[in-house]
């Protein structure tokens, strides 16, 4: 698996023909002309740039820096998984599986939810398998809101949800969390009008690792209860990834709430696999229903043997050894990095630590990020990546530690003597 994962990082081998053909076609494009011009059409995002994730890991490869920045594990999923995938890939599972995904992975899901919960979900309204979460995510944002409505986003956040809102018209309200990321309750309380249609939380958090309470959880479901237009759309990619005896507090737990929200979910990230790009959504019957009016025109099905392996691998999946698997890269981090002048955040779920390097740098996180790719041959994220509108003053980068131990030993070498 090491192998694979080292193989797909590999610049592609090109043809000397085809290489040629691309040198000449960069240094047609150099001298764009008016004819070309003429081809182009106004974009929907004219101010967008190629997202920070995509940006550090080219720095990562250029520089040959350790790549600590970019949210994936550098090892493979419980290798009873991948016999399962084997053993469905030999009986010819290469058919469309059914639009909301197979029944035996959504009732897998149902039992994995109550199992480890105690949550009731039906799996054939209530569950649909999607191509990952970020699709997932899509979906629900486009079969909510439309032209016009509001849109809150807790920042700092995931890239995603802000231009999926804006692609279907809304107008996005940036509310930052408090600074120890907790939620800002009386903020939203007055940033809410009858034009907001929808909440975005996201719970594990990225990249804070911050995880809500239950007041917090409880909180939101008295906001779901005051306004009658308003949703939530949460994000608990991280649900299984929660630390030091910590339990989850799902939405789906509290009823009133569950009523008026979506759940997004995401088996690349329990399962160290993101490159497999399958989750599924949770919701009530009826969003259910225009969720999937969404989903049957953006990707229709989803792969079907890595649905069934799934379903048979879901019966014997242990959260608790995936979340101490993941815990243990957060301790080793910590550890390495704890004679350093970094200053390390509360980090209770998920994948990121975040770190204070104020006592470093007065550099902006950008310039200094970039720097440790350039310098010190490793690579990390900006925390201002996740604002709008970052606040001033702020000194946070972000270190992946879903990642081996002789990964993590590099980076912090190379991290500790600044």
């Amino acid at each position: 698996m090491d192998k694979v994962i080292h193989t797909m990082l590999q610049p592609p081998v090109l043809s000397a023909r085809l290489e040629r053909w691309l040198r000449k076609k960069s240094q047609q494009e150099s001298t764009f002309g008016q004819k070309e011009t003429d081809l182009m059409f106004p974009s929907k995002f004219p101010d967008m740039a190629t997202t920070i994730f995509t940006k550090m890991t080219s720095m990562a490869n250029e520089y040959k820096a350790v790549n600590v920045s970019q949210g994936f594990p550098d090892f493979g999923p419980p290798q009873e998984l991948i016999d399962h995938i084997a053993l469905q890939l030999r009986k010819h599972h290469h058919q469309y599986a059914p639009m909301p995904g197979l029944p035996a992975l959504r009732s897998a899901i149902a039992e994995l939810h109550h199992r480890t919960r105690g949550e009731l979900i039906d799996p054939d309204s209530e569950i649909t398998i999607t191509a990952g979460a970020t699709q997932g995510l899509f979906a629900a944002i486009a079969a909510l809101v439309r032209d016009g409505d509001e849109v809150i986003v807790l920042a700092p956040a995931y890239d995603s949800y802000a231009p999926a809102a804006q692609l279907m018209g809304a107008r996005v309200k940036e509310i930052h969390l408090n600074d120890d990321f907790s939620l800002p309750i009386e903020q939203l309380q007055q940033n809410i009008s009858h034009h907001t249609r929808l909440i975005i939380v996201n719970n594990p958090h990225n990249p804070s690792g911050a995880c809500l309470s239950h007041d917090e959880l409880m909180q939101l479901q008295a906001l779901s209860m005051q306004h009658k237009q308003l949703w939530f759309l949460f994000d608990e990619v991280y649900q299984h990834l929660v630390f030091d005896g910590r339990t989850h507090h799902s939405a789906l737990m509290y009823p009133e709430l569950r009523k008026k929200s979506a759940c997004v979910f995401s088996f690349g990230k329990s399962l160290n696999a993101t490159g497999w790009k399958v989750g599924y959504i949770v919701a009530h019957e009826y969003y259910t229903r225009e969720i999937r009016k969404i989903h049957q025109y953006e990707v229709f099905a989803v792969n079907s043997f890595l649905q069934s392996a799934l379903a048979d691998f879901l019966p014997v999946f242990s959260p608790s050894a995936i979340a101490a698997q993941i815990q243990s890269g957060r301790d080793l981090l910590q550890n390495l990095m704890g004679s350093s002048r970094f200053i390390p955040l509360p980090a209770r779920g998920g994948y990121f630590q975040l770190y204070d390097y104020s006592q470093i740098s007065d550099e902006s996180d950008m310039a200094f990020t970039e720097r440790l790719v350039r310098e010190q041959g490793v690579a990390t994220i900006p925390v201002s990546a996740f604002y709008q509108k970052p606040p001033k003053n702020q000194y946070l980068i972000r270190i992946c530690f879903a990642k081996k131990p002789e990964t993590l030993q590099l980076a912090a070498e190379r991290l500790k003597n600044l």
